[in-house]
């Protein structure tokens, strides 16, 4: 039987098979190496033994971060297949290297569920993440599973590398730098608020938009490339622009402006969700887009040499004297009501 995952259908949750208790800890263990494969060079020991090994490059530092995605908080069944879950459970990990401009070299992942899971529904999970692996150039080094009385969980550690000192930090910043984004925003949120309103009867535009909640993209080409051109201060917006910037302002000794006028949103964001655009751009979070703070002297030189396949960057604030964070209708303009922030654990 083979497992490859570029051939084997995709399947929604719960379609039937063998569960989890029918086959096995080992049985599932040795599926899940099968699909991950070799153990590609990056790695010197690869999933089988107690540990992975890694010998990382001469000369460079690592960047080291975890995610989990758990059902019921982060995710539904009903709303995401399960390959398509094990591909965005990484791209979500994924996104804390692209905000530190760090290269993906490995990743590892654990699985909780319930002895009723579908044996199938976890080798999905699996292919999806493998092949999310592959396309970042990230080696599966492998992980563990644990059977839960509760919701799925799956949870990602990932590492990569950096040239020693050109990293993305958050206290990085300093009173008059700008702010820029990558990317669109609000598209992410926007698609949790029509999943949750059921999901139905979508239109292409629609669909788009959940399609950015559930497919997410890691902005790794984009993170490397500001560490290139020498920035040193930013961070993935998974949280949303607010809290992110929220954070880079605390840890950089300073507070901040954002520029509604500026932010790149679609303009059928605004027509479709009114007044409430602005809790979705700024304050929704699910956009897995980078944010970064750099001299205003720089930033020319920045828009002009930035490669045009990466996602495009904009001027959206600016970092000022003394703390907190307020939202403008534009640059020099009037104070706004601070939109509503949606994506904060134990809020």
């Amino acid at each position: 039987m083979t497992l490859d995952r570029a051939q084997t259908p995709e399947r929604a949750f719960d379609e039937g098979g063998p569960s989890l208790a029918d086959v096995g800890e080992q049985a599932l263990l040795r599926a899940l190496r099968e699909i991950a494969g070799a153990s590609p060079p990056a790695l010197v020991i690869g999933s089988g033994d107690d540990a992975a090994v890694w010998s990382p490059e001469p000369g460079r530092d690592l960047a080291i971060s975890q995610d989990a995605l758990v059902e019921g908080v982060d995710f539904r069944r009903s709303w995401i297949s399960p390959r398509r879950l094990g591909a965005r459970a990484l791209s979500v990990a994924l996104s804390d290297l692209a905000g530190m401009g760090a290269r993906p070299v490995w990743c590892s992942a654990t699985l909780c569920a319930p002895a009723s899971t579908c044996f199938e529904d976890v080798l999905e999970i699996q292919r999806g993440l493998c092949t999310a692996a592959a396309v970042a150039g990230c080696a599966v080094a492998g992980g563990d599973v644990s059977a839960i009385v509760g919701p799925l969980v799956i949870d990602i550690s990932v590492g990569g590398t950096l040239a020693t000192g050109a990293v993305l930090r958050r206290d990085g910043g300093r009173t008059g730098d700008l702010v820029v984004v990558t990317g669109t925003l609000g598209r992410a949120a926007a698609g949790v608020r029509l999943l949750l309103d059921g999901g139905n009867e979508l239109s292409e535009r629609e669909r788009a938009w959940v399609d950015a909640e559930l497919a997410p993209v890691a902005r790794i080409g984009e993170g490397l490339q500001l560490v290139a051109s020498g920035v040193r201060c930013g961070g993935d917006i998974s949280d949303g622009l607010l809290v992110e910037l929220e954070r880079i302002t605390e840890m950089s000794g300073c507070g901040a402006e954002i520029w509604l006028d500026r932010l790149p949103v679609e303009p059928a964001l605004v027509s479709d969700f009114g007044a409430a655009w602005t809790d979705l751009a700024v304050g929704g979070g699910e956009d897995f887009e980078l944010v970064a703070a750099l001299p205003e002297a720089a930033v020319a030189a920045l828009l002009k040499s930035w490669p045009e396949n990466l996602a495009p960057i904009t001027v959206v604030g600016r970092l000022r004297n003394g703390a907190g964070l307020d939202v403008l209708d534009s640059e020099g303009g009037s104070l706004l009501p601070r939109p509503h922030t949606s994506s904060r654990h134990f809020a």
